[in-house]
């Protein structure tokens, strides 16, 4: 349902509650801070729109539209609608984050003051672009690593461009990928450089029993570079094992014994993944696939209709 919300301005399929945005997406609650909206806005609009404001641009009603020159999967529609709230625009949602789109599709449209419809004009376009190539590129990744393993998961690094892991989380969320970390508050990776600092591997070994206690309603992931540590991992009671730019070639061998020694091990592949090999490493029998190449997504080509009402 619609509804009204901060000073006064249209929220679409919106609920308010204390300046924070949530809209209901793929069963689950996706959560825009009101600051993250306008940084997003003072980026382009520090002060005010001083081409708009020579020209005369006013408050006649106009319409703008956003339509895609592509096939792909829509993003950012969500963060469009919110940046809208912040002006006078009623937006009109055509696509959701996560549907796909052909050439010629709509995606959003906004009606509201000619003036707060070039101001939002920029941003919002920005956001749909990039958000909708992140997860065009994320679904076709998805698709692919499904092909060979319909159980697999692609998941996402941690290693976003500063500031933008609310977006670029969104955007692979909208691709059908998940996020493997979202930060080192919430998840347990111990990498080599975490094991070189405690002592050595068998300095950690020791350790296990200690931290499955001390974190009992977590799983441990340790990094490995060979069949020998991995199956070590397993026997100290680690939940799984990560493998670091270890060749698919090489990967296939580890797994098969692995899976032999403890089925229920979950083990993941990453460094180097991306659209070219990622079928390779789904052949390994890994369960997840860890990459961050989706963060480096062509933008989809998406172009921008204003018309005066």
């Amino acid at each position: 349902m619609a509804a009204w919300g901060v000073e006064g301005r249209f929220v679409a399929d919106m609920t308010i509650r204390e300046g924070m945005e949530w809209r209901d997406r793929s069963g689950g609650f996706m959560f825009i801070p009101s600051d993250y909206i306008d940084k997003i806005i003072q980026e382009d609009m520090p002060y005010f729109d001083l081409t708009g404001h020579l020209l005369g641009i006013g408050d006649e009603a106009c319409r703008i539209s956003f339509t895609t020159r592509q096939e792909g999967v829509a993003c950012g529609v969500e963060i469009t609608n919110a940046i809208f709230a912040r002006f006078n625009i009623k937006a009109e949602t055509i696509a959701k984050d996560g549907d796909k789109v052909s050439v010629g599709d709509v995606l959003v449209r906004g009606v509201g003051p000619a003036a707060d419809i070039y101001a939002a004009w920029k941003p919002t376009q920005n956001v749909l672009e990039y958000a909708s190539g992140i997860a065009t590129k994320t679904r076709k990744m998805v698709d692919k690593a499904k092909s060979i393993n319909p159980n697999i998961a692609i998941l996402t690094t941690r290693k976003t461009f500063p500031n933008t892991k609310w977006f670029m989380t969104n955007a692979i969320l909208a691709g059908g990928a998940m996020p493997h970390r979202l930060g080192i508050s919430e998840t347990i990776v111990i990498f080599g450089q975490y094991i070189d600092y405690i002592g050595g591997f068998d300095v950690l070994l020791s350790k296990m029993p200690q931290l499955k206690t001390k974190a009992i309603g977590k799983k441990i992931i340790v990094e490995a570079t060979t069949y020998r540590e991995a199956k070590a991992i397993c026997q100290a009671g680690g939940d799984g094992v990560q493998f670091g730019k270890t060749p698919a070639r090489e990967l296939v061998d580890i797994v098969k014994q692995l899976r032999a020694d403890n089925p229920n091990i979950t083990l993941f592949a990453t460094g180097g993944i991306d659209m070219d090999n990622v079928v390779d490493y789904a052949k390994t029998g890994v369960d997840g696939i860890i990459t961050t190449s989706l963060y480096n997504a062509k933008p989809m080509d998406i172009s921008v209709e204003i018309t005066r009402l």
